[in-house]
């Protein structure tokens, strides 16, 4: 055979019209795309792997597609779905995808790059994959009723698992940890944006909940502007730990609720600047560098049934803003106080 026209044939794209399952264990050098609806692609532990450019799963538009089993790795884009519904993404690895540090990504601004992008989906499910070791690990756009649990993202120099206009999804039992970056401005392993779980560009309505948060840049970060922050969100019985940053960071948001969840080690426990109609609690939170929780503007918020230890929480006006009509119920605090610096 000509030796370009192996070439071509060896790194064509496998694509698949019915359901498939692959011998095990196999090493593709090709992307994969989706053809048809209502499929199933099973690996069975086969790994597609790429040159560092291009995406190595492609599904535009499809419904009832369900792919499991696959690895992807060494491609810019593990896995790219734009459009559709009724996914089932399950035990696959987009591990060792694109990776980049050393840049601020507080902007909040999706990455076209990393591990698992999904885009403008509806009522589908990841389940039980992985994606360590990118710039992103999975990143949800515009979709919504979208469930995911029991993923690990870890040791992304991003973001672990990331919502931008996604809504009336659920983020249960995942495992993010040690997704940290560096940055000129702050330097090495400063968190410069990166976090565990990210919320932005109104992800309103969605549920964080069970998840295991770990050495983050934020655990949960949500923010970061008026006009990005998300809202009515119940953020709940999250393990989290060790954040360079916040626990949990809700900038900006109205209604959101913060409950059972624990906080231990963090530089803040949490921090609400700006917030308004916040309900924490039943939260523990031990062990914070600086305020257990910080509450600049805090306005029609509530605190009920905490455990605070060590750090203090506090509550203050700042650059003209007004903090006003808080309540304190039922909190139990050790070596702690609630400060209302200038709060009416």
């Amino acid at each position: 055979m000509h030796l370009l026209a192996f070439f071509l044939l060896v790194t064509a794209p496998m694509r698949i019209y019915t359901n498939t399952v692959l011998p095990p264990n196999g090493e593709y050098h090709q992307p994969v795309y989706i053809m048809a609806d209502n499929i199933t692609l099973d690996c069975n532990g086969s790994a597609f792997i790429g040159d560092k450019i291009g995406v190595g799963l492609l599904i535009q538009n499809r419904r009832g597609v369900t792919i499991r089993n696959c690895k992807f790795r060494n491609w810019d884009v593990g896995g790219y779905v734009v459009s559709g519904n009724r996914f089932v993404f399950e035990n696959n690895d987009f591990s060792d995808n694109f990776l980049s540090d050393n840049s601020n990504i507080e902007h909040l601004k999706p990455m076209p790059h990393g591990g698992l992008i999904l885009n403008g989906i509806q009522n589908s499910r990841v389940v039980g994959n992985k994606s360590n070791n990118n710039v992103t690990g999975i990143q949800i756009l515009n979709s919504t009723r979208i469930r995911v649990e029991r993923n690990t993202t870890n040791h992304d120099r991003g973001w672990g698992i990331y919502l931008y206009g996604t809504t009336a999804s659920q983020i249960f039992s995942n495992t993010v940890e040690y997704c940290n970056r560096s940055c000129p401005e702050w330097g090495q392993d400063a968190g410069c944006g990166a976090a565990g779980i990210v919320l932005t560009m109104q992800s309103n309505h969605n549920q964080i909940g069970w998840n295991i948060l770990t050495a983050d840049g934020d655990g949960i970060y949500q923010g970061n502007l008026p006009e990005t922050a998300s809202n009515d969100n119940e953020m709940m019985y999250n393990i989290i730990s060790k954040s360079v940053a916040n626990g949990i960071e809700a900038t900006f948001s109205y209604r959101n609720y913060i409950h059972h969840n624990t906080f231990t080690n963090d530089n803040y426990g949490a921090w609400l600047g700006y917030a308004q109609n916040v309900r924490f609690e039943y939260n523990t939170i031990r062990g914070a560098k600086v305020n257990s929780v910080q509450h600049d503007n805090a306005q029609h918020s509530s605190y009920t049934g905490n455990i605070i230890e060590g750090a203090d929480i506090l509550l203050q006006p700042v650059e003209g803003g007004v903090c006003q009509g808080n309540g304190f119920q039922d909190n139990k605090l050790t070596n702690a106080r609630i400060i209302f610096a200038g709060c009416k």
